[in-house]
């Protein structure tokens, strides 16, 4: 479980990221970021209903993106709004799987946020 102050906390922090996020993929997992949101690293988990049709299905959805993201933390930039979601349904839901997708994901936003750096 992901501490309170790392949490997206209403619908409009959720609604910014998403709608003004830069997206990244990979593999089956996806996420949009938002830099430079201005109140420190927060990370929220969505899945869709139409993708996922039973209530336990999106909140088992969630927990295996949280859980497989949560190792991952302190290799964030600080001061992001991240949203992450699964592309399409997964065959089977496999923690290393996702864990792996997530590592790509994580090295493809640090690469983002160093050539702006640069820039």
């Amino acid at each position: 479980m992901f501490p309170q102050s790392l949490r997206l906390k209403n619908s409009l922090m959720f609604q910014k990221a998403f709608r003004f996020g830069k997206p990244f993929f990979f593999g089956n997992v996806g996420c949009r970021v938002l830099f430079h949101a201005g109140t420190g690293r927060k990370i929220g988990f969505i899945s869709a209903k139409k993708m996922f049709h039973l209530a336990v299905e999106r909140n088992r959805a969630r927990r295996l993106l949280a859980e497989a993201l949560s190792p991952l933390l302190s290799l964030f930039p600080e001061d992001v709004y991240i949203v992450v979601f699964f592309r399409s349904r997964p065959e089977n839901m496999e923690l290393s799987r996702v864990k792996s997708d997530m590592d790509g994901l994580v090295k493809a936003i640090n690469a983002q946020e160093k050539q702006k750096r640069t820039l």
